[in-house]
């Protein structure tokens, strides 16, 4: 069995699943979004992955290493007419670059397509029934042991699907039994 995609929450990006994948997994989850106030964020700036180098938006280049902030000159930022729009800082313009910045790049591209938007709704329905289990569990476990708890998770689930079957209609009911009795 080959695993074509892999849906995940934003906590399990430093996973060794994403950071060892193979170049035909794709990973689908929602990036943190960049924001800078009222200043350009990350997104104004071209990143260059062959050279490793980043232009700014009035087009000065400065070579980066994954992981590492980079800072731009301060003679050409004090002279750049985008300056106010850019920093305020007299040493010049930094911009963090993420030690898996080619990834968060790869996703923020994609959920900006209508089927990458499609993808990413697609985990819509588990992460509310993982909200209705927790708000029926709880914040805390109820045993003492992982055996107890996990046990303990197991049953609000299988009463969360119970939950969802008595809301379907009864022919939807019938379809989901003959399913569940195949298996």
């Amino acid at each position: 069995m080959t695993l074509k995609e892999l849906h995940i929450d934003r906590g399990y990006l430093n996973s060794h699943l994403v950071k060892e994948r193979d170049e035909n997994l794709t990973i689908i989850c929602k990036a943190w979004s960049v924001r800078n106030g009222k200043y350009f964020d990350k997104t104004a700036f071209v990143l260059n992955w062959e050279e490793k180098i980043i232009r700014c938006p009035n087009g000065v280049s400065v070579p980066f290493d994954e992981g590492k902030p980079v800072q731009f000159p301060r003679d050409k930022c004090k002279i750049c007419p985008l300056r106010s729009q850019c920093t305020t800082n007299v040493k010049g313009r930094t911009v963090s670059i993420h030690p898996d910045e080619s990834l968060l790049q790869e996703l923020r591209e994609r959920q900006t397509t209508p089927s990458g938007r499609a993808k990413l709704r697609e985990r819509v329905t588990v992460e509310h029934s993982l909200a209705h289990i927790g708000q029926w569990q709880g914040d805390r476990a109820r045993y003492i042991g992982v055996r107890k708890n996990l046990f303990d998770l197991r049953r609000m689930a299988v009463v969360h699907n119970l939950h969802l079957l008595a809301r379907m209609p009864a022919t939807t009911q019938e379809k989901t039994a003959s399913i569940l009795s195949l298996a």
